[in-house]
């Protein structure tokens, strides 16, 4: 079973992805809402994909990813936002993260990003 760390300080936000997680397997989720709490629960639950918001109030999705690889967490990492400003998509880049999912999130883009990370 795959396990999924998704940091989003909007908890509507972390439940919309939820509920649109594919039903036809399992999958552990497990959320946080900050740094501090993705550091904790990264560290605990080592997850294979980390799906970062990239709008947060103190450190953003990108600042996030970087702290969680200096962590030693090494999964697949997935910035979540509407915002695909160049700057955005550059450091994004620049924190190794593989990826946007772009919002508003749908079950096919979660299902497209999966696919494409072979979980």
């Amino acid at each position: 079973m795959a396990t999924i760390l998704i940091v989003d300080d909007s908890a509507t936000s972390r439940l919309l992805f939820k509920a649109h997680m594919p039903k036809d397997r399992p999958f552990q989720v497990v959320e946080a809402d900050d740094l501090h709490s993705a550091l904790q629960k990264g560290t605990a639950h080592q997850p294979d994909l980390v799906f970062l918001d990239y709008n947060m109030p103190e450190k953003n999705g990108t600042d996030i990813a970087h702290a969680l690889r200096e962590a030693g967490l090494d999964a697949a990492f997935f910035l979540l936002t509407a915002n695909t400003q160049e700057s955005v998509l550059e450091a994004a880049e620049a924190a190794g993260i593989q990826g946007i999912l772009e919002k508003p999130i749908t079950a096919e883009k979660i299902q497209d990003v999966l696919q494409d990370s072979g979980v």
